[in-house]
């Protein structure tokens, strides 16, 4: 009886700790704590950007001065902050004295035209006493090369031939009858005595053996003596003749070189007067300086007479010294930056919202255009987070927009459905940089090992390591038992 009242009191304090710890099926400490906690659930996973940036046209241009030293004089100046069009005048420098330039050198350009026709008739004449006087040399020098040409192509090789075929028929001679020896000689071992044939064909051979030895030397003798030195003496013609014919036209040069450096002489002054000239019209011309395409003209601030300010009538301005900014606001791009942890997110052609903050109720869509090469950090050196600068295009365009205003940038990124998603507060990577979850259990949280997709900056999509359903923490406890 008494065992069976223990075993009934044993019972009866298991059922109160299995009340007092759980409540709907939740330990009671996890519901004191349900904010630290949250569960594995499937939906879909946006990734997206948020960032701030600033407009800027996508084409601009500077407008300085292009006349040379300090010669401009602002004698008309565009309003500031204006809407200009295409060609449209922005700045007029004073044209007199471009204008009177141009009139004296016109006139200096004509007078030197005359001149170089005068000079051009008379070396005409004295080049054409020349070019007699070089024809006849030019002639000798023609059948000296003729000569040469004869001795390379026709008679050397004519020659040279003869002695080869004078000597190879002796060769061919010495070798029958020293052939025929050879075979009386083998007869003889068969029993075939001809003795005075044999002597016979012997002398024969020795006869034509001479005969060819002379032959040799005549032909090695001629190849390598005689013609080389008919070819020098006739290569020694012709670069007598070219000599000659080089002295005639020194000498007929000689004659017209005052007339030639006269016409040259006249010739350069003419076209230094002609660029001159053209300078002058050009600069005359840059007097007027119009806008390369339609956007608002805004007066470039500078220091200008001890004070900065913005460029009026009667300022003396130096060359490509800046007069005013023109932007095109037809087209605008978003200049911004995003974190080094975000840029695996974003890509060339990646479609983004913008608003306006001077204008909350305008909105843009927009276009990655451009990812920076390098990181920059907003103090160098501090150790703070990367970016990297992303350009934007902006579709479409109003007229109250304006160059460095504040741009609300949302880059939409991957959409994912139906994955499995957890906060971003529940994964925790460790020295080793793998990625862990702790995850509620009856005997308390066990530490998992987890793989992870994409994220955005709520929630991470789990791949591997955890299911639907499963409760993770969202803080590491003290202490846990690794799976």
């Amino acid at each position: 009886m008494i065992q069976k009242k223990t075993q009934h009191l044993y019972i009866a304090i298991l059922a109160l700790a299995g009340l007092l710890l759980f409540s709907g099926g939740d330990p009671v400490w996890a519901i004191d704590n349900a904010l630290l906690f949250a569960r594995v659930e499937r939906g879909d996973l946006t990734v997206s950007i948020h960032t701030v940036g600033l407009l800027d046209a996508a084409k601009s241009h500077m407008v300085s001065s292009e006349i040379r030293g300090n010669k401009g004089k602002i004698i008309e100046l565009v309003r500031d902050g204006s809407w200009v069009e295409n060609e449209a005048v922005l700045v007029r420098l004073d044209p007199s004295p471009f204008e009177e330039e141009v009139h004296k050198l016109q006139g200096k350009v004509e007078s030197l035209q005359a001149a170089v026709e005068a000079v051009k008739q008379l070396a005409a004449w004295e080049k054409n006493q020349a070019g007699q006087r070089i024809s006849a040399r030019e002639y000798d020098l023609k059948v000296a090369e003729l000569d040469l040409e004869r001795l390379i192509n026709g008679d050397g090789p004519l020659q040279l031939a003869q002695y080869r075929e004078e000597m190879e028929k002796a060769k061919a001679e010495q070798d029958k009858y020293a052939s025929f020896a050879r075979e009386l000689k083998g007869l003889e071992k068969e029993g075939f005595q001809n003795p005075a044939e044999v002597v016979r064909a012997r002398e024969n051979a020795k006869t034509f053996k001479g005969k060819y030895e002379a032959a040799r030397r005549r032909y090695t003798s001629y190849r390598d003596f005689v013609l080389p030195s008919l070819h020098e003496a006739a290569k020694a013609k012709v670069q007598n003749s070219k000599l000659i014919l080089e002295q005639s036209r020194k000498a007929a040069g000689f004659k017209i070189a005052t007339a030639t450096a006269e016409v040259n002489k006249t010739r350069v002054k003419l076209q230094t007067a002609k660029s001159s000239l053209a300078l002058a019209r050009d600069e005359l011309e840059k007097t007027v300086l119009r806008a390369p395409f339609a956007g608002i003209a805004i007066l470039y601030e500078a220091f200008r007479d001890g004070q900065k300010r913005k460029p009026r009538v009667g300022d003396i301005v130096l060359m490509h010294q800046p007069i005013l900014y023109l932007p095109d606001v037809s087209k605008f791009i978003v200049r911004t930056r995003v974190r080094e942890v975000d840029l695996y997110k974003i890509r060339i052609g990646q479609q983004a919202a913008v608003r306006i903050d001077a204008y909350p109720s305008l909105a843009f869509t927009a276009k990655v255009q451009s990812i920076g090469a390098l990181a920059t950090e907003n103090h160098p050196g501090s150790g703070g987070g990367k970016y990297f600068q992303v350009i934007m295009t902006l579709a479409g365009t109003d007229r109250r927009l304006r160059p460095g205003m504040t741009a609300r940038v949302l880059i939409n990124g991957d959409h994912e459905e139906n994955v499995l998603l957890v906060p971003v507060q529940a994964v925790f990577r460790e020295s080793d940089g793998k990625t862990y979850c702790y995850v509620f259990s009856l005997r308390g949280l066990r530490k998992v090992l987890v793989a992870t997709g994409r994220d955005n900056d709520l929630q991470v999509e789990v791949v591997s390591g955890l299911k639907e359903g499963d409760r993770v923490s969202l803080v590491p406890p003290e202490q846990t038992e690794i799976q």
